[in-house]
């Protein structure tokens, strides 16, 4: 790496780590931003860890959207055990309970999946604190998909038996796409340090507009720091997404999340997504929201969250 001026930039210094994983190991440019790893597990079983934030940017702590991330991929990869390497599946639905209160990483997404007929793949994972001790817990149903025409599947990064090197490229060496991504996560650092909220939630960056009380409408531009290994915004980022979304419409940070069930009805491809919540019941103790994520004018999922008080 021949630059030296991201030296006291550490959100520069993950992002390029990033680009650099992506390239190498594959995954995604969020997933690797937000320190996702793991290595090979038995059969029907995974075992990823996540990093968390760059630190000292924002908030502290494995945020909201980042555990749904490993969660995400922690389930699949315990469904993808039972098929052959590099098989791509799509989330169907997700289900997360949300540790109470901020959790230090390394948190480690534990996943189990039986192997199961046809195309009914569902599997559950443990979130755990350093200590071990479980702060979420987390079951989705996924389906296996075909790859795009011409497209080559790679392993993820925790399926490889001998890991290649990781070149950290600099940003002259970056792609247009690549350095999208990096300034994405840029400005995403410097909103977290004016808001005190984390960079992976900042990614999700929504243009809010004005709506009635217990309502949230919104727009988020779909970019590289987004996309999963296809192009579409990865599932994670998506509950995430509609999880924001909700806690806009009630007026609470996202750190109040308490549970959500999210439904991935169709593929996020567009160039925008478009977010809707509405407050079902606002309660002294809990409070449900009803998030819709649409691209284009057709919902492309619906998620329902329940948020402390």
């Amino acid at each position: 790496m021949n630059d030296v001026a991201h030296i006291a930039d550490p959100v520069l210094e993950r992002a390029l780590l990033a680009v650099g994983r992506t390239r190498a190991l594959g995954l995604h440019f969020y997933g690797n931003f937000v320190g996702i790893g793991g290595a090979p597990a038995g059969l029907g079983t995974s075992r990823l860890t996540i990093d968390g934030e760059p630190p000292g940017i924002g908030a502290p702590g494995v945020s909201a959207v980042a555990l749904a991330t490993v969660a995400d991929l922690a389930v699949g990869s315990a469904i993808r055990s039972h098929l052959e390497v590099g098989a791509r599946m799509a989330t169907a639905t997700l289900s997360i309970q949300h540790p109470i209160g901020p959790v230090m990483g390394p948190v480690t997404g534990r996943g189990e999946a039986e192997a199961a007929p046809g195309d009914h793949l569902s599997g559950r994972c443990v979130l755990l604190d350093p200590q071990g001790k479980p702060v979420g817990y987390a079951q989705g149903w996924f389906a296996p998909l075909p790859p795009p025409p011409g497209w080559v599947q790679r392993p993820l990064p925790w399926e490889w038996d001998v890991l290649p090197q990781i070149d950290v490229p600099a940003l002259a060496d970056l792609d247009v796409s690549e350095l999208a991504a990096v300034a994405a996560a840029r400005a995403a650092g410097e909103r977290a340090q004016q808001h005190g909220t984390s960079i992976s939630e900042e990614l999700l960056h929504f243009r809010w507009h004005e709506a009635p009380r217990d309502h949230a409408s919104g727009e988020l531009a779909n970019g590289p720091e987004l996309a999963n290994r296809v192009g579409h915004i990865q599932g994670g980022a998506l509950y995430g997404a509609a999880a924001i979304v909700a806690a806009q419409a009630l007026g609470v940070p996202l750190t109040k999340l308490v549970d959500g069930h999210y439904q991935f009805l169709r593929i996020a491809d567009g160039d925008l997504l478009h977010g809707e919540a509405t407050v079902l019941r606002r309660g002294r103790l809990a409070s449900f929201v009803e998030a819709r994520l649409s691209v284009d004018g057709r919902t492309v999922g619906v998620g329902m969250f329940s948020f402390r008080g």
